[in-house]
């Protein structure tokens, strides 16, 4: 007698059913589950769908023992709000009958964004001059928003932003009127699934028949040529506005196009002159725009070269004068230097008994400078001297001078016998006929 055993597959997945939870209309959602044979053979499985609203994929496959993923997705868009429950059938050979992938979600109503602030910009302006508005909107699901505009208060849109922004932020629109009138502007504000707010409340805007014309383009600016790094150097420019407007400038103190600074509202024709410094060495190009209190710009003014050099401080300074003295008589004392970029210089004393010269000069590159102290006790004192640029770069400390300062005038018998016989001319003559 011979056994025959009848090998069979058995279909196995997990999970076997996934809540969603609250979801929003139009909104897409995903979930997966894997299948596999947990028996022997080769197991071949199928999926069916009666909801339209749910997408399997893969719908069929096999396992010998391998775990299929299949990725369940749901398309809200469309459905109302309420709960919702269904599934994906499974069927395979494994004589198990129909089993069941279960879905459960509610959907939300898809609340519309708040109505749009009213814009925030200027009340007046002129023919074919650009005028800058502000608004933000949020939105109850945090949707991306767009924001479209109706500028002549028919209730249709005339304008649609081309991007989505982030509920809450502020978004920008800029509008040249081409005609003279009274334009009321209004803002609504749409959610990525088309739900829209309603109109904000208008911004009412006169707008004259006169043109703005921009400024006169700035004079090319003056000022140095050359110059060392950590050091301002003033420049000026100026121009003129053909409408006698008030206008600003903007300098672009690399000549890369972008203004780095702007100075406030200035007179027509009255002069600008700014200040700047620069830290790393090159050659810079310096060149100014002007705008108008309308909002109209000029062209770049011609650019101003200058080349800026790392600065480099005097060099150790030499120290010179005498070595010794008395207390109470003043000593004079010489110090010189150069500097490597031939800036002038000034020199520091210290008299090494807790005073000092200060600053002193300034002298030219080579130059000697000469100081006087008075040391007022005895002692031993060490002198030094430091100097510094025109541009502050200090140099080191020269080497130090020692001074010595005796309690006294030192005794000289022959010395002293002179300057009295000096005071007696008579006892002078006695005196030298001996000798």
């Amino acid at each position: 007698m011979k056994t025959i055993t009848t090998l069979s597959p058995d279909l196995v997945y997990y999970p076997m059913s996934h809540d969603f939870g609250s979801v929003t209309e139009g909104h897409p959602y995903e979930t997966t589950f894997d299948i596999w044979n947990g028996g022997s053979s080769t197991l071949t499985w199928t999926l069916g769908i009666i909801h339209t609203w749910v997408s399997p994929y893969p719908t069929s496959g096999s396992s010998t023992g391998e775990h299929d993923t299949v990725t369940v997705h749901i398309d809200t868009t469309g459905l109302s709000a309420g709960p919702y429950s269904g599934f994906v059938s499974i069927s395979a050979n494994d004589g198990g009958g129909v089993r069941y992938f279960n879905i459960d979600f509610i959907i939300l109503d898809n609340a519309p964004p708040n109505t749009p602030s009213q814009l925030n910009g200027p009340s007046s302006g002129n023919i074919d001059e650009t005028l800058a508005f502000t608004t933000s909107s949020t939105d109850p699901n945090s949707d991306d928003l767009a924001y479209g505009l109706d500028w002549d208060d028919d209730s249709n849109i005339d304008f649609w932003s081309t991007s989505y922004y982030p509920s809450g932020a502020t978004y920008e629109i800029r509008i040249t009127f081409h005609s003279p009138g009274t334009f009321s502007l209004r803002a609504l504000a749409k959610d990525i699934y088309g739900a829209l707010s309603g109109f904000s409340i208008p911004k009412v805007v006169t707008i004259s028949g006169t043109s703005n014309d921009p400024p006169n383009t700035p004079n090319k600016p003056s000022g140095s040529s050359t110059g060392n790094t950590g050091v301002a150097y003033s420049f000026s420019t100026s121009t003129t506005d053909p409408d006698g407007d008030q206008v600003k400038y903007g300098w672009d103190w690399n000549g890369d196009g972008t203004v780095d600074e702007w100075s406030g509202l200035k007179n027509s024709g009255s002069s600008e002159i700014r200040s700047h410094s620069w830290t790393i060495s090159g050659t810079y190009y310096i060149q100014v725009i002007a705008e108008d209190s309308n909002g109209a710009q000029s062209s770049f003014s011609l650019a101003k070269t200058i080349t800026i050099s790392s600065n480099q401080p005097p060099n150790k300074p030499s120290i010179s004068g005498p070595s010794s003295g008395i207390k109470g008589s003043s000593y004079t004392y010489t110090s010189t230097t150069t500097d490597n970029d031939g800036d002038q210089v000034y020199y520091w004393f210290d008299w090494g008994d807790g005073s000092n010269s200060g600053w002193k000069g300034p002298y030219s590159s080579g130059q000697t400078a000469s100081e006087s102290h008075i040391w007022s006790a005895e002692g031993s004192y060490s002198i030094k001297v430091k100097t510094k640029d025109i541009n502050d770069a200090e140099s080191i400390w020269s080497d130090p001078l020692s001074v010595s300062m005796p309690k006294g005038k030192a005794f000289n018998l022959f010395e002293d016998l002179r300057e009295f016989l000096e005071l007696f001319p008579g006892l002078s003559k006695i005196f030298y006929g001996l000798f």
